[in-house]
């Protein structure tokens, strides 16, 4: 598998960078796990059959344009030949400012973009259909992207300043340190993180977390044991309890497992 990650031209509150994957036929049929990544995407597929993705009581066959909701637990991700696929990521709040919908429709659903949202959909399909590649096809999405009208409020930067606070934190915040920053109610705060990025602040701030020491450890410069003194769990066992929250199985089984598409995810 080739993968790599592509940076922005422009800083920007949209896009938070881009990926590249390539899978040949060495590694069909392939399955791997898939990590939640506290962020929505949207991917373009190239592939001749449907790519599944499978989560607890759903499957979902696609390929071509697709939007992926925010998730709080791993799936399984499944194809079963040769594939390309290139992918948005996005700022938590970008997809509620460019579709002007509730995101907590979306969160646990892979789907095509044009059962969403027709006018993003014939927006970028195109784009698409042109065969660029990397940098080329990068710089083109972004600059269709940040031309588009968006849908910003007064929530949109209270959730948009409260993320802020959990990326500077690097997830070592709970909601009631939050709601001393910013001083709105907790079913308001609740509402708005819902609506506009798919996860409820509590979700939002242990996947974050959870998220940032899985990296770290890939990275091979921490030991386990220090990231979770670091991160803040009380033991070995309360990490487990999350572990097994976020991925489904026990960090003993899950680092027993060749789950190729995620160690390349979270390489820095």
């Amino acid at each position: 598998m080739d993968f790599r990650y592509i940076k922005c031209v422009n800083t920007n509150h949209l896009i938070q960078d881009f990926f590249e994957i390539n899978v040949n036929d060495s590694i069909i049929p392939l399955s791997s796990k898939i990590i939640p990544t506290a962020q929505s995407h949207i991917v373009y597929y190239n592939s001749e059959k449907n790519l599944i993705s499978d989560f607890k009581n759903k499957t979902y066959k696609n390929t071509g344009l697709v939007i992926l909701g925010q998730s709080y637990k791993s799936y399984t991700f499944k194809a079963y030949n040769a594939y390309s696929s290139f992918g948005i990521n996005f700022h938590p709040t970008a997809l509620y400012k460019i579709l002007k919908t509730d995101l907590s429709k979306l969160t646990d659903k892979h789907l095509n973009l044009s059962k969403v949202d027709n006018g993003l959909y014939n927006l970028l399909n195109p784009v698409f259909k042109e065969n660029l590649k990397g940098e080329a096809l990068a710089i083109k999405i972004e600059n269709q992207l940040l031309n588009l009208e968006l849908h910003e409020s007064k929530n949109t930067k209270l959730v948009d300043d409260a993320i802020k606070v959990v990326y500077k934190k690097e997830g070592k915040i709970n909601v009631e340190e939050l709601l001393k920053i910013f001083p709105v109610s907790q079913k308001h705060l609740e509402n708005q993180f819902k609506k506009i990025i798919g996860l409820t602040p509590l979700k939002f701030i242990k996947l974050y977390k959870f998220l940032n020491l899985m990296k770290k450890y890939q990275s091979n410069k921490e030991s386990i044991s220090q990231l979770i003194d670091y991160y803040g769990y009380y033991d070995l066992s309360h990490f487990t309890k999350d572990f097994k929250l976020f991925m489904n199985q026990k960090p003993s089984e899950f680092f027993k497992c060749d789950n190729i598409y995620l160690n390349n995810y979270l390489k820095p």
